[in-house]
């Protein structure tokens, strides 16, 4: 009896059925930004609808709870493969050439809530988007309950 093993090698970037853009998590910028491999080359995105605290680089200074955002955004993206999906209300980039995206792991977890709704992000509320009445509910039981960057550690409560 003779076994054949088949490999399944995928390319880099692919398009689901939905036409959802996958690709690699390669680095994790901050909480809310992230490297992915495509065909042509790394791209950054921007989560859409959600805003981290900053972690300290060469133009910004450490926030409260800067850090544990990123670590979430590590512990939850780096080395996935995930679905990016376009929002109707939003430009394809941002100014610095970013793609916005809403981000979904390979079990359909949608990243960009789940930040908000475990207090590593607050809500982004300065352009609409397809879920800001979503993302609005919890960041205000995160907010409630005192979660993350919502504890008495930091200083955005006030």
């Amino acid at each position: 009896m003779c076994a054949i093993l088949f490999m399944l090698v995928l390319p880099e970037d692919l398009v689901d059925t939905r036409g959802n853009e996958i690709y690699r998590v390669l680095y994790i910028i901050d909480g809310d930004t992230i490297q992915v491999n495509t065909d042509q080359g790394r791209k950054t995105v921007r989560l859409l609808g959600i805003d981290t605290p900053e972690v300290k680089g060469p133009y910004t200074d450490e926030e409260c709870y800067g850090r544990e955002s990123s670590s979430r955004a590590k512990e939850l993206m780096i080395g996935q493969n995930v679905k990016l999906k376009k929002d109707k209300l939003n430009e394809d980039k941002d100014k610095y050439d970013r793609l916005l995206r809403y981000v979904y792991l390979s079990d359909n977890t949608f990243v960009n809530e789940l930040l908000v709704k475990e207090g590593y992000a607050f809500l982004y509320p300065w352009f609409p988007f397809e879920f800001y009445e979503q993302f609005k509910v919890h960041e205000d039981k995160a907010r409630e309950e005192k979660l993350g960057l919502w504890s008495e550690e930091c200083e955005y409560n006030d």
